[in-house]
């Protein structure tokens, strides 16, 4: 009975090695699902919306002044600056002004890479979410195999001690 208990321990050690590596896997790929459902979704700024967004940011205080003022002193301002954006702005319909001023809120410190940051930093949370999942699910499938496990051995152990209790 000794002989046969390793070699039981070593295939359970290999089935838990192989647990864990399907974990890790299975982690990776529904991760890199996500982020690709994501950038599908969510695809990247156009040049022209990055230079606008680059714009907001070097220019924030003249921008936000901008579409702080009245309609009248606006118009004159877009006149003055005679950049694109301000005459647009004024021309605006209140729909597109509430995109633009949006827009110009999340521009406040924008860099042309943060997409691509942000990318990979939600790759690397959804990883070791999925990972961390799996680590668990994989610790509560071991702890119910030896459950399993012990439960068997205390039934055979008393199945053992009342034969030996009705032979005596």
């Amino acid at each position: 009975m000794d002989e046969v208990e390793p070699i039981h321990q070593e295939i359970e050690d290999q089935k838990e090695k192989l647990i864990s590596r399907i974990s890790l896997w299975v982690s990776i790929i529904l991760t890199t699902i996500v982020v690709v459902w994501y950038y599908n979704e969510n695809p990247p700024d156009s040049p022209a919306v990055v230079k606008m967004r680059v714009f907001f940011k070097e220019n924030n205080r003249d921008v936000m002044k901008f579409i702080d003022l009245p309609r009248n002193e606006m118009i004159a301002f877009a006149y003055k600056k005679k950049h694109p954006f301000y005459v647009k702005y004024v021309k605006a319909s209140e729909a597109e002004k509430s995109k633009l001023s949006a827009l110009i809120h999340i521009s406040t410190d924008y860099t042309p890479n943060q997409y691509w940051f942000n990318l990979f930093f939600a790759w690397v949370i959804f990883f070791t979410t999925f990972w961390f999942l799996g680590l668990m699910i994989e610790a509560c499938i071991i702890l119910m195999r030896r459950n399993s496990e012990a439960r068997v051995k205390n039934y055979k152990l008393e199945k053992e001690q009342s034969e030996r209790e009705k032979e005596l």
